[in-house]
């Protein structure tokens, strides 16, 4: 499996998972947008201790970073693979509650 997920919603900054992963392909097949994909959360489902460490490492990249982040991984023999990550791009609505709520989570000042 491969996907692309942010940290926290871009377009409302709800801090939850949001993002998406496809079994048997490659990365660019899922930002492409040439095969149905299946939500971020519901790779829960299928590879538990993947998604779970995916979660994990969200929020350490958080608490490094200081800020929401973009993410590209894999999932091979069922161990995660972290590709790359970066700042995400948002609205200027979730701009405003992310950085409400990491002021609230002690992220940021």
């Amino acid at each position: 499996a491969t996907g692309v997920a942010f940290t926290r919603n871009p377009a409302t900054g709800e801090k939850k998972f949001f993002g998406e992963y496809l079994q048997n392909a490659q990365g660019e097949d899922v930002v492409a947008g040439i095969r149905n994909c299946t939500d971020v959360n519901d790779m829960g489902k299928e590879f538990p201790e993947a998604y779970a460490e995916l979660v994990k490492v969200g929020d350490i990249l958080e608490a490094n970073l200081r800020n929401m982040q973009d993410v590209e991984f894999t999932v091979q023999n069922r161990k995660l693979w972290m590709l790359q990550t970066r700042d995400g791009k948002r609205t200027a609505r979730a701009q405003v509650r992310i950085a409400l709520q990491m002021v609230n989570e002690k992220l940021i000042t």
